[in-house]
């Protein structure tokens, strides 16, 4: 069965239905079953940051069946590029969502389709992660030198981070060409709205990960450095023709790579 839009969590938040946002997230509602339950997933006793790195490495691959902010596995189209992923995770770059750059492939294709027969399907690269001050400053950096990229951050306390966005800044992430039809949109990255999802993707690691460690113990006071000072990044390539021809890689992968490498040599 065909999707009637490609997942995604972005919309307008000035459009009457992002209100709706917080009374229908399922985030809040999702438990990832007991605390011991919990435990076996996210780690007994973690006690450097690479132990967190590798939960997210191995949700990845698959062997981790769930993240707080990441209820079911991994979506087809990124098992294209999974171990590159998983890789990128373990350099600490905590991904929660991403996607490939997609120019203009059948609207049936079995990894990217969606909308019907007969259109075409784009969509422009994006990644989202969790990553240090240093890991962020140097994604800054990186950003700034690729104009055709934008990036958006926030930390816990609030402190934002902006890279070639203008303001209002919503741009369209997927859309679709059909016989008969309008270009469709389903997808857009609206910063308002990140900023809404932000505050609550760093709560999960109070509600979620923190709350699993007694107070004051090593793996209490690791989460809680994490929750404290990591920013939430998002970076959108808006040159939807930058994937390889096998879709192993893509151009915005290639740069996180980089990145990831320099910071942890």
């Amino acid at each position: 069965q065909m999707m009637k839009y490609p997942n995604g969590r972005w919309g307008d938040s000035t459009s009457p239905a992002f209100g709706e946002l917080s009374e229908l997230s399922h985030f809040y509602s999702f438990t990832l079953g007991s605390d011991d339950d919990r435990r076996a997933m996210l780690g007994n006793c973690p006690l450097v940051e690479s132990d967190i790195y590798e939960v997210f490495a191995r949700y990845v691959e698959g062997t981790v069946p769930h993240i707080p902010w990441c209820e079911t596995p991994l979506h087809p189209e990124s098992f294209l590029f999974q171990p590159q992923l998983a890789k990128l995770n373990r350099y600490g770059l905590l991904t929660v969502n991403s996607q490939p750059p997609v120019d203009g492939v059948p609207s049936n294709h079995p990894a990217f389709g969606w909308g019907g027969k007969g259109g075409r399907v784009y969509q422009k690269g994006y990644v989202e992660c969790f990553v240090s001050p240093d890991k962020a400053n140097r994604l800054t950096r990186m950003v700034t030198s690729h104009p055709n990229m934008n990036l958006y951050a926030v930390n816990y306390s609030g402190h934002e981070l902006r890279v070639g966005v203008e303001e209002g800044g919503v741009t369209a992430l997927t859309w679709g060409v059909f016989p008969n039809r309008e270009i469709l949109q389903p997808t857009i990255f609206d910063p308002d709205t990140f900023l809404v999802w932000a505050e609550e993707a760093f709560s999960l690691w109070s509600s979620m990960w923190l709350n699993l460690y007694d107070y004051e113990s090593e793996s209490y006071e690791l989460v809680e450095k994490i929750r404290d000072t990591y920013y939430l990044v998002a970076i959108i390539d808006n040159d939807f023709t930058s994937g390889g021809k096998d879709r192993s890689t893509f151009s915005l992968l290639d740069s996180l790579f980089k990145v990831g490498k320099e910071s942890s040599s």
